[in-house]
């Protein structure tokens, strides 16, 4: 269209050039000339009405855009149902942090990839909540099961015996694992890739009140969501910093 266009601009100021030159030569008369001109006039604004249409076509797509992706865009598009980050590729990660209540089902769906990434000389520091009564209270009342503090005391232990088998398997490899246990039930649970580099990935699963269902989770990268990156980076640094390191029972 925009060729067509460009080629009826061409056609209409080669001939209003030719009708000039031929009346200045005298081999037209006026009434040719003055013809011709109304007739340029008339073919010039119709293409500059149709540019302006074109324009206001443009402007309402580049609104209903930022209407979209802007600050006023749908959660929907920002928020989805969370996969404990299994949609996260750890492959060739280096740095790795992962913090939340009890990671039982994010240890189990990265287990084998962060047994291979330890051994391949990345760096793995986990916080979750230490196995005491009170925080154990704590994560049972948030979840609104208040009377049932020994189901998450279930998913830790078993979180807790997954990360013994880990490191035990990874004893002799030239990756670090580190493990912080938090006197605090955190308020989100996230997984950070990379945090330092350009390309770094995050997801951040946002904690409801509600047990067995699946959390809103927001997913963040360095390069194009800077500042919510670095909030929750440094986040997860506030928590490493209160956890006590995690005493292996089989070492």
């Amino acid at each position: 269209m925009t060729r067509v266009r460009q080629l009826d601009l061409v056609i209409t100021i080669a001939v209003a050039i030719a009708v000039g030159l031929l009346g200045a030569l005298g081999v037209v008369g006026p009434a040719v000339t003055g013809g011709a001109t109304l007739t340029t006039l008339g073919l010039l604004a119709v293409s500059s009405l149709l540019g302006r249409s074109a324009l206001t076509g443009l402007t309402r797509s580049v609104k209903q855009l930022g209407w979209e992706i802007g600050d006023r865009a749908s959660a929907d598009r920002l928020l989805g149902p969370s996969t404990s980050g299994v949609d996260l590729d750890l492959r060739s990660a280096a740095d790795i942090q992962m913090t939340g209540v009890t990671l039982a089902r994010t240890l189990r769906n990265h287990y084998a990839t962060l047994q291979l990434r330890l051994e391949a000389g990345a760096t793995v520091r986990i916080a979750l909540i230490a196995p005491h009564g009170a925080n154990l209270a704590e994560a049972a009342r948030r979840s609104t099961v208040a009377s049932n503090p020994a189901m998450f005391e279930h998913r830790l232990r078993a979180t807790l015996d997954l990360l013994e088998a880990l490191a035990e398997r990874t004893a002799t490899g030239t990756g670090r694992l580190e493990v912080r246990l938090l006197d605090f039930v955190p308020a989100f649970g996230l997984i950070a890739i990379d945090p330092k580099a350009s390309n770094g990935q995050a997801r951040v699963d946002i904690y409801s009140h509600r047990c067995g269902t699946p959390e809103p989770t927001l997913s963040l990268h360095a390069d194009r969501d800077p500042r919510w990156f670095a909030h929750f980076v440094a986040d997860f640094e506030r928590i490493w910093t209160t956890g006590k390191p995690y005493e292996y029972a089989r070492r």
